[in-house]
């Protein structure tokens, strides 16, 4: 049997070749077949031919190649070590989409193909943790294709994901580093503190010496350029960014909201300043300067009126069930429980206060999407709405009307909102997250302790550990999509020659 070296020699040299020239499709099958016949039964062959020859395929922009790997990765299987069998299927199925994609039309292709990169991305989802990269390589190439989508923020919490594993992987500090720095430029007044977060995960991926091999030289080359342009600035205005430490006045449920990244600004849990310890998200509002007042306010129109007050209902929403989760997780409800005579199901079943909390917080939130749906559409709808005009859902923002407003508006922070309304759908990445809604509401939804959890039973029972994971789960999509839309209506603001309505009333309400 041949040795490793000599196989990985082989490799080499091919995947080499592939990098430099274009190759025929028959030289490539020609090579498929030698591999094949001199390394038959070797397990290093079997184990990894299927990976470089996607590699190749990908370089070589060959459909035809990348279809004849699937087949032969699914032939496999049964004998392939999981892992690497869903990684590899992925970055295939993964190549393949991406030679479909133009980006000079990318609004409109993503639009007629939602489901495009659907398969990739749940194939990715499937990599677990394991000794090499292949957890922190398909988490990333997740965050790549929420990123095409317009999905920023969400993308920002899977290189999270990334790091907390693997701290020093390369391509997660650099498109972290980039996805924040696209956030700087939106807020109100620049972040030098969180430009110099930039400088310094950019520093740290440029030190992991797989950069290249992963990401491949123009990753490694728009890292370094991007790095040498924040040294530049930083050296033209003459300041060294010095971190801050909130201060220990901070009571323990800003600690909270602040450690755990719930604000509703662009500080991203890190302490700049007081108004780190803010709401200070709101929507730039316009309206024609001909618009009919609406006798209700007088000073705004009508639209613009029912506007503002379904904005302000997804914040009183979004706070009320932040601060239910901090008393949930963090008050002790003994006395209370034993003051209410709870059913006994004889099922270890428990019913306590604490419990009813998390699943209010979790409907409460559910309820910023639906109400989102709503605002936006106030918004960006051609004609006047009513105010009795409530029968609006979150999957609104998969309808052909909210994606004519998409193909009009050119926006791809509104595309995000589709995209994200479309994995609440059945088979859809959040379509759990409708479920456990969807009982939590019309039904009953069991939070069982211990041996009482059966999975057999999980239309109606979950873990205490795993409701906790998915409003943690909720509280990121409900901010994600608050943010694409103040972002898409801010974006359209500026574009607009109207007056300009900033919400500057309602900036201290919503502290708590």
């Amino acid at each position: 049997m041949q040795n490793i070296s000599e196989i990985t020699k082989d490799y080499l040299q091919l995947s080499e070749l592939s990098e430099k020239q274009t190759l025929s499709d028959e030289f490539i099958f020609s090579k498929i077949a030698e591999f094949d016949k001199k390394y038959k039964n070797n397990e290093s062959h079997d184990f990894s031919f299927e990976g470089l020859l996607s590699k190749i395929g990908s370089d070589q922009k060959s459909i035809k190649l990348l279809n004849y790997v699937i087949k032969r990765l699914k032939a496999k299987k049964e004998r392939l070590q999981k892992n690497k069998y869903h990684f590899d299927l992925a970055n295939t199925i993964f190549a393949k989409v991406e030679m479909h994609f133009k980006s000079e039309d990318g609004i409109n292709y993503l639009l007629n193909n939602c489901n495009i990169y659907r398969e990739a991305r749940s194939t990715f989802w499937l990599v677990e943790k394991d000794d090499s990269t292949h957890f922190e390589r398909a988490t990333t190439n997740i965050a790549n294709i929420l990123e095409k989508y317009g999905r920023n923020y969400e993308a920002l919490s899977m290189y999270d994901r990334v790091l907390k594993v693997n701290p020093n992987f390369g391509m997660a500090l650099g498109n972290k580093a980039i996805a924040l720095g696209y956030y700087i430029r939106l807020a109100p007044q620049q972040s030098l503190l969180l430009l110099n977060k930039c400088y310094h995960l950019l520093k740290k991926a440029l030190n992991d010496n797989q950069l290249a091999e992963v990401g491949g030289t123009p990753a490694l080359a728009y890292f370094k350029n991007t790095l040498t342009g924040i040294e530049n600035y930083f050296s033209k205005i003459n300041t060294a960014p010095v971190e801050v430490n909130p201060p220990s006045t901070i009571n323990k449920y800003e600690k909270f909201v602040l450690t755990n990244n719930l604000y509703l600004n662009y500080d991203f849990g890190y302490y700049y300043d007081k108004d780190s310890l803010t709401d200070n998200l709101f929507p730039n509002l316009q309206e024609e300067i001909s618009s009919e007042k609406f006798k209700k306010t007088i000073s705004m129109s009508k639209k613009t009126y029912l506007t503002f007050q379904a904005f302000n209902q997804i914040l009183e929403d979004y706070t009320t069930a932040r601060y239910n989760y901090f008393e949930a997780l963090n008050e002790n409800y003994k006395k209370i429980d034993a003051q209410i005579n709870y059913i006994s199901t004889l099922d270890y079943t428990r019913h306590c206060l604490k419990y009813g909390l998390l699943k209010s917080t979790f409907s409460t939130l559910y309820n910023c999407l639906d109400k989102l749906a709503h605002f936006v559409k106030y918004y960006f709808s051609e004609q006047e709405l009513r105010e009795s005009d409530i029968n609006i859902y979150f999957d609104w923002l998969t309808t052909d009307e909210f994606k004519q407003v998409i193909k009009k508006n050119k926006d791809y922070q509104l595309l995000a909102l589709c995209s994200l309304a479309l994995d609440f759908k059945t088979n859809g990445q959040y379509y759990k997250l409708n479920q456990i809604r969807n009982r939590i509401t019309h039904s009953f939804l069991n939070i069982n302790v211990g041996i009482g959890y059966d999975p057999e039973y999980k239309d109606f029972e979950i873990k205490e550990e795993e409701i906790i994971e998915q409003i943690q789960e909720l509280l990121l999509i409900v901010k994600s999509a608050i943010l694409y839309t103040i972002i898409a209506i801010n974006r359209l603001s500026q574009n607009k020659s109207n007056i300009s309505m900033p919400a500057t009333l309602q900036k201290d309400i919503f502290r708590y």
